[in-house]
């Protein structure tokens, strides 16, 4: 069946998260500077069972992709051809921050450490996973 790795991209850090072999259960990984993506995206494919690499898509209200969402758009095509045996997908990422925020609480994490972007940006790649696996099923 193999993993699912789940991509919140921003422009500074990057949160993921890894679903298990059975796609059940969702780990939370470090979140990264964007700058070292493509060797750690490298490394979990060489490391990890990975089937499939599902993006956080941003897009702004009418629809139209943001910035970020041209350059991770511009990402998948390269990681494609560059990975051909994994699946490449997109989901709709939005309001997955303020989503993240309120897991944190609910899971009664400190305000201090639920201000943290690194934080919020690994819950939003959890709960993008989730979303994705929830949509598979």
């Amino acid at each position: 069946m193999g993993r699912v790795l789940a991509i919140d991209y921003g422009m500074k850090r990057i949160g993921m998260a890894l679903s298990g072999p059975l796609q059940i259960s969702i780990n939370p990984l470090p979140t990264i500077e964007t700058k070292v993506f493509s060797e750690r995206l490298e490394s979990l494919i060489l490391t990890e069972d990975i089937s499939a690499v599902v993006f956080g898509l941003p897009t702004h209200a009418d629809g139209n992709l943001t910035d970020v969402g041209v350059v991770v758009d511009k990402l998948i095509n390269k990681y494609k051809r560059q990975y051909p045996n994994i699946k490449f997908n997109v989901i709709d990422e939005s309001y997955t921050s303020v989503q993240a925020v309120n897991l944190l609480m609910e899971l009664g994490v400190k305000k201090s450490e639920r201000r943290k972007k690194e934080k919020i940006d690994q819950m939003s790649a959890v709960i993008i996973l989730k979303n994705y696996l929830n949509s598979q099923a």
